[in-house]
């Protein structure tokens, strides 16, 4: 599977899915997993058509992506944490835990003649600085990955 079909059937799929249902955990998890899978997939692709600046060690060039956008750092370290549980070594990461993915309950606002009056739950990504919700970091996301495809493939 190549890394655009990978991006147009699977990851960009799971991030309009997740973001449509902002309360939805796994869907969140599973938009997070694949955007993160798709930057492995895209590296490997890369490194094996020999590009120039794109190292051997997929860790150092997803660094260098984490660099250029802040919401990637944050959903490849989210994915990192899922992944791979307690994060204990020194390694900085905005997200060490699993359970910093956590959903909080939608609440009635007394404005409720305003669109979005009634606010279901949403899923946050907590972080030492602030919390983010996690549908609008999957849509950043998801649009550095579409431009790093019309960068490079």
């Amino acid at each position: 599977m190549t890394p655009r079909e990978f991006f147009d059937n699977i990851a960009e799929e799971n991030a309009r899915l997740a973001i449509a249902a902002r309360h939805d955990l796994r869907l969140a998890i599973n938009a997070i997993m694949t955007l993160d899978a798709f930057f492995g997939i895209l590296h490997a692709t890369l490194y094996e058509k020999g590009v120039a600046e794109v190292p051997r060690d997929d860790d150092k060039w997803k660094e260098k992506l984490a660099q250029q956008s802040n919401e990637y750092r944050l959903l490849r370290d989210a994915a990192f944490a899922l992944k791979h549980g307690n994060l204990s070594r020194a390694t900085p990461r905005l997200v060490k835990r699993p359970n910093q993915l956590f959903a909080i309950p939608g609440a009635f606002q007394t404005n409720a003649f305003q669109a979005d009056g009634f606010q279901t739950e949403q899923i946050w990504i907590e972080t030492h600085v602030t919390d983010y919700k996690a549908d609008e970091v999957i849509g950043k996301v998801a649009d550095f990955a579409r431009s790093q495809l019309t960068r490079f493939v």
